[in-house]
């Protein structure tokens, strides 16, 4: 039997990587009372996501600080540049 990676394109799981990297870093953003995700990364468009609408409201007065951050922290293996953010509420991932 072959393993799950084998199965999967490696685009999909380098971008997977990087997201697991930028969600990582962001908890410096974050409090205990909420925890900000790395969803997506497309075109420009970094898109975060958070399981209530406070964490939200934290991740868009940080916006400019995060885009600037993780466009520096990041350069190397990003593909281009952050230009904006996305917000979305989620679900706990970790439920």
């Amino acid at each position: 039997m072959k393993k799950l990676d084998s199965h999967i394109d490696d685009s999909i799981l380098e971008k997977a990587k990087i997201l697991e990297m930028i969600t990582q870093y962001l908890s410096k953003y974050s409090s205990s009372q909420f925890d900000c995700y790395a969803c997506n990364l497309e075109d420009g468009v970094l898109t975060l996501g958070s399981i209530n609408s406070s964490g939200l409201g934290v991740i868009r007065n940080y916006q400019r600080d995060i885009i600037k951050d993780v466009n520096i922290e990041f350069s190397e293996v990003l593909r281009g540049k952050v230009n904006k953010i996305k917000l979305k509420i989620i679900q706990n991932p970790k439920d």
